[in-house]
């Protein structure tokens, strides 16, 4: 019995084993395919993934059919097919495992549930620390290196009264606001992640070096970009869309009125974020953004309660979160509805004696297309018009819109929810 009972567990520590094996090489192809972000853009990286599903079937698959992805241009082609005669970057992750440098992919659970609405969500985060919990209310803090005593006092304000209040401090790490308000919500045992326009092991600005090592004990440095990537100047408006993107409500604390800031301001708005400010002196050129801002409508934040009481209803949804599958209640819903609409077929969209039309509407049943994407696709179908151009199909696409039969945001159509 002894002897049975021990080879049980030996063979339940064989399986253990080559279970982490198959995870460990699976994680490999993400990375691999991670790597390509460099030399190819966000979107064409978000359709390869539409498109074959899975990093490893982009890595296994033929060569044709890689040339047959028409979105790409010959040197993304070129790029993918060199990296495969490279292989899989064995080396390089056991460095950022030993720098204890994580990685998650848009394949995996664990990828943020705020990044998955944004249209240009990055394929893999690189990360030290962790990520910022999905049940936990953040808090945005952005504003002036260059800050007054005013602004340091209620930069440090802010960060402290939110981490009594349990909530985390989103910011960039930045000399000034964003490093005065994590530096005093850490102080305060609170957490705080920083969005960087760096690879996560470079730390920038040096000023902030203390900082960026509490961050990773308390909180988390978070980045789009390859580990050992240096902080360059087009990184930061990128970044800003994260800071925005992981932020429930973002709070500016001194800008000028034209300030890199208002960057941030603009992605939070384009997210559907609730943009509060810190009201200032009418003299004072740092305060001068800020008072724009709640000139054109931004909340006015004179106290920690205008911001937790406005977390206080944006929270009840967002803890909703659905525990099987890591999804916001808006998410679900939106699929929901995307589910319905394709099991009705509505005939009034889906059907129609145009074959252009349906072939429209097929192409935008399940993914959100631009003009370009969708040529491909209809140029693949052989019952195609064969006189078919670019600008015969976006005069098609705006009849139907002025139809209320597709809707365009952004330059992307979709089909409406029925």
């Amino acid at each position: 019995m002894l002897q049975e009972h021990r080879r049980e567990v030996l063979e339940e520590m064989n399986s253990l084993e080559l279970n982490k094996e198959d995870m460990d090489r699976e994680k490999l192809y993400k990375q691999w395919f991670a790597l390509l972000a460099v030399a190819i853009p966000a979107k064409r990286m978000r359709m390869l993934i539409e498109d074959f599903g899975h990093a490893k079937t982009i890595f296994d698959c033929s060569e044709g059919a890689i040339k047959n992805c028409r979105y790409l241009d010959e040197n993304n082609i070129a790029e993918i097919l060199n990296a495969r005669k490279r292989g899989l970057p064995v080396n390089q992750a056991e460095r950022w495992e030993a720098d204890n440098i994580c990685f998650v992919s848009i394949e995996d659970e664990a990828y943020p549930v705020r990044l998955k609405n944004l249209e240009d969500r990055p394929y893999a985060l690189w990360y030290k620390g962790n990520l910022p919990d999905e049940g936990i209310p953040t808090v945005g803090i952005i504003g002036a290196r260059n800050c007054s005593d005013y602004g340091r006092r209620s930069a440090a304000y802010f960060g402290k009264e939110l981490a009594k209040a349990g909530v985390s401090v989103i910011s960039g790490m930045a000399v000034g606001i964003d490093g005065l308000s994590q530096g005093a919500c850490l102080k305060e045992g609170g957490k705080s992640y920083g969005l960087l326009g760096s690879g996560p092991d470079v730390i920038y600005p040096r000023a902030n070096e203390d900082l960026y090592r509490s961050l990773i004990q308390r909180g988390g440095v978070i980045s789009e970009f390859l580990p050992g990537t240096p902080a360059i100047a087009n990184h930061f408006p990128m970044r800003n869309r994260l800071i925005s993107a992981f932020s429930d409500v973002l709070l500016v604390i001194e800008a000028r009125e034209r300030s890199g800031t208002f960057i941030t301001v603009g992605y939070a708005l384009e997210q559907g974020k609730d943009v509060y400010a810190l009201p200032g002196r009418i003299d004072d050129a740092l305060s001068a953004g800020c008072n724009r801002l709640i000139r054109d409508g931004a909340g006015i934040a004179a106290c920690a309660d205008d911001i937790l009481f406005e977390l206080e209803g944006r929270m009840q949804a967002h803890r909703e979160i659905i525990k099987s599958d890591g999804l916001s209640m808006g998410e679900r819903i939106r699929q929901e509805k995307k589910k319905n609409k394709r099991e009705k077929e509505n005939d009034n969209i889906i059907h129609d004696k145009d074959p252009l039309n349906n072939m429209i509407f097929r192409i935008l049943r399940d993914h959100e297309r631009d003009p370009e994407e969708m040529m491909v696709f209809i140029r693949d179908n052989e019952k195609a018009p064969e006189d078919l151009t670019l600008p015969l199909l976006m005069g098609r696409l705006m009849e139907l819109e002025l139809e209320d039969r597709v809707c365009c945001h952004g330059g992307m159509y979709y089909l409406p929810d029925v």
